[in-house]
């Protein structure tokens, strides 16, 4: 295993926090006030180290500061470029520093070798935005940002960017649109955070506000068993997260997702129109659908090595249809 596999596996996990407060002090379309905290821990770097017998006695010895243990990494990285978590360990250090022009280069290197990556995408846009200096975001960040959304449609940092974009570029009606797909996407309080900005951003651009939850129109609804093979009980961990999708048979968007801590197997879903993503896309509007269960490690929608699954079945949309789903693979 190299230097730079075990300092990946030793870095503290990244927690971007989005704080969703008032994000219009007047009436013009482009302010907005949204704080993003970037926490980088730095433990897996002063864990760096290499072999003794391929460094030289400066290089072996455990760093102390972050600098060092930078200087340390960036010396492995011109023996190893190559490694994509080192230039993620890196960018993200970078990060953690405010050098957001040597993140920017990190992360570059990093999204090069590894081009289809909605993560990384995401976090070379934002370390773009944070090295502009001027809280707008660039076009090549936001034509990352659209490649991330494209290739993952539920990824959810990607979309609130997305929606801060399209408010700074005086398009409050795309900023709710894009927002309003991230509802049923998040939790219960940061849903609850954002639907008055987004109700903002819609009386911004002329349009009523959101319905209250309550008064979604009634429709059928599926209710979905979702049980835990014994066989990969011993990879859930907390804070994973299960997402259970209904999915029409062509793909592309859920109809219907819901979000959910991964505990307490088995559980018992309920899906309807009210955990849609699109209004014009229904569950209602199937006469069939294929679903889905996926514990998530990250927390993202989207598929991930190390998350786990159930295999997808089809089920007829009628009020009160049931099925099973059993999480039982480990996707490679």
């Amino acid at each position: 295993m190299s230097g730079l596999l075990i300092a990946s596996l030793g870095l503290l996990a990244v927690v971007l926090a989005i704080v969703l407060r008032p994000i219009w002090k007047t009436a013009r379309a482009g302010s907005l006030a949204v704080a993003l905290v970037l926490v980088v821990g730095t433990a897996g770097l002063y864990a760096l180290y290499g072999e003794p017998d391929a460094l030289d006695p400066a290089l072996v010895k455990t760093p102390t500061t972050l600098d060092e243990a930078i200087v340390q990494l960036e010396r492995r990285l011109a023996d190893e470029p190559g490694s994509v978590e080192g230039w993620v360990l890196l960018g993200r250090s970078r990060a953690a520093q405010e050098r957001w022009a040597e993140a920017v280069q990190a992360f570059s290197r990093a999204q090069a070798l590894l081009p289809d990556e909605p993560d990384l995408m995401v976090e070379l846009a934002d370390a773009r935005l944070r090295a502009a200096g001027d809280g707008r975001y660039p076009p090549e960040a936001v034509a990352l940002l659209e490649r991330a959304v494209q290739i993952q449609p539920a990824h959810q940092r990607g979309l609130f960017y997305l929606g801060a974009h399209q408010l700074q570029s005086g398009n409050p009606a795309g900023a709710a649109a894009v927002w309003e797909r991230l509802l049923p996407l998040v939790e219960a309080s940061t849903a609850a955070a954002l639907r008055p900005q987004i109700d903002q951003a819609r009386s911004l651009a002329g349009l009523e506000p959101l319905a209250p939850e309550e008064s979604a129109a009634p429709g059928p609804s599926l209710r979905v068993a979702v049980q835990l093979d014994p066989a990969v009980a011993d990879q859930l961990a907390p804070g994973d997260t299960l997402y259970v999708f209904a999915r029409t048979l062509e793909g592309g968007l859920p109809v219907a997702v819901k979000r959910l801590p991964a505990t307490g197997f088995p559980l018992e879903v309920t899906l309807s129109d009210a955990d849609g993503l699109m209004p014009a896309q229904k569950l209602s509007q199937q006469a069939r659908v294929r679903l889905l269960a996926r514990v998530s490690k990250s927390g993202d929608a989207g598929a991930a090595p190390g998350d786990l699954e159930a295999g997808a079945i089809e089920l007829d949309v009628a009020d009160g249809a049931t099925a099973t789903l059993v999480v039982a693979k480990v996707v490679q």
